[in-house]
Formats: structure tokens, C-alpha cells, sequence
């Protein structure tokens, strides 16, 4: 009986380790896997922590800069899509030198990788996006190219798509005058 009880005990200690501490240790949801688990946290927590440290660093960088500079980095490339805003700025464009935009038409938005939608703004990962705007004018041939001359020296980034030009009569040295330009901002 004596060594009965030693034996039972230890079989008993081993059939615990078994069916619940081993488990307890490697099974799933186990404190190994916690522990790995909070390693990833940990490493998430460093690269918060590193990301902060570069942000810091870039707003001290941006703060050296001017207002005015910032405002025209802003109107190079702004952080929005403001199609209104823009098609107010190609209009007082057209003011200068007396025209009137016609047939404005805002077309599709897109990532700069293509995904196109109808005025859906959806980011796949690229930080600039383009907006497709179309209008019309009707200007003799040399205010046109001023007019052109006006857009290329704007401060808002933009790329003429297509001019297309059609005579108002056989007599007349005006002409009705379509463009599809494009714009882009920052995602």
C-alpha cells in the first residue's frame, strides 16, 4: 500500500500535465499562441511609435514652409476632389479673356490605376486620383490660344485630353471650340 499511493499520484500528476497544462501551453488559444500573439502587438506597437516619430518629423518640416506656399502647393494638387471649385477656376479663366464656358459636363473620377467610376471616389492603394471634365467655348482662333495659354499657366495640374473645333458658319472667324481636360488630386 505504500507504494500504491506514490504511483497513483504520479500517474495521476502526468494524466493532469497531459489533458490540461500540455493544452493549456500549446494547445489553440494557448498560452503560446498568446504569447506570440502579444509579440505582434508589440511589434505594431514599434512601428506606431515609428510612424509618430516620422510625422513629427515631416510637420516640423512642413511648418518651415510658407502660407502662400502651402496654399499653392494646395491648388497644384489638392487633397480633395472639388470638381465645382475647378470648373469655377476654368470659368474665371474664360472670363479674362470674355468667353463663357457651355456644355460643361463632369465626367467619371478614378484612381490613377483605372478603376473608373461615375463620380465614385475609390482608392487602390495609389495616392493620386484624376477627374475627366468636359465644356465647351466659342472664341475666334486667337483668343482660343490665349484661353489655352491661361490654362497652361494656372496653378491647378491639368492635362488637355482633346480639342475639337467646329466653325459656326463659313463666314464667321469664330469657332465652337470642345475640350475634355483632366484634373487630379491627392487620395
Amino acid at each position: 500500500m505504500r507504494l500504491f499511493l506514490p504511483i497513483i499520484l504520479v500517474a495521476a500528476a502526468i494524466g493532469l500535465f497531459v489533458l490540461y497544462t500540455n493544452n493549456a501551453y500549446q494547445g489553440p488559444g494557448g498560452i503560446k499562441d498568446m504569447q506570440a500573439q502579444i509579440a505582434s502587438f508589440d511589434g505594431a506597437l514599434d512601428n506606431a511609435a515609428q510612424l509618430k516619430s516620422s510625422r513629427d518629423q515631416l510637420l516640423s518640416k512642413r511648418n518651415t514652409f510658407s502660407p502662400d506656399d502651402l496654399q499653392k502647393l494646395e491648388r497644384i494638387l489638392p487633397d480633395n476632389i472639388d470638381n465645382i471649385r475647378f470648373t469655377i477656376d476654368i470659368q474665371n479663366i474664360a472670363a479674362r479673356r470674355n468667353l463663357t464656358l457651355k456644355n460643361v459636363s463632369l465626367g467619371s473620377v478614378s484612381d490613377s490605376k483605372g478603376a473608373r467610376g461615375a463620380l465614385a471616389v475609390g482608392s487602390s492603394g495609389d495616392p493620386v486620383g484624376s477627374a475627366d471634365i468636359s465644356f465647351s467655348v466659342t472664341a475666334s482662333y486667337d483668343d482660343f490660344l490665349a484661353f489655352l495659354q491661361d490654362i497652361e499657366h494656372s496653378l491647378r495640374l491639368v492635362n488637355v485630353q482633346k480639342i475639337t473645333f467646329k466653325p459656326l458658319d463659313t463666314k464667321s472667324p469664330l469657332y465652337d471650340v470642345s475640350f475634355n481636360i483632366r484634373t487630379y488630386w491627392l487620395h
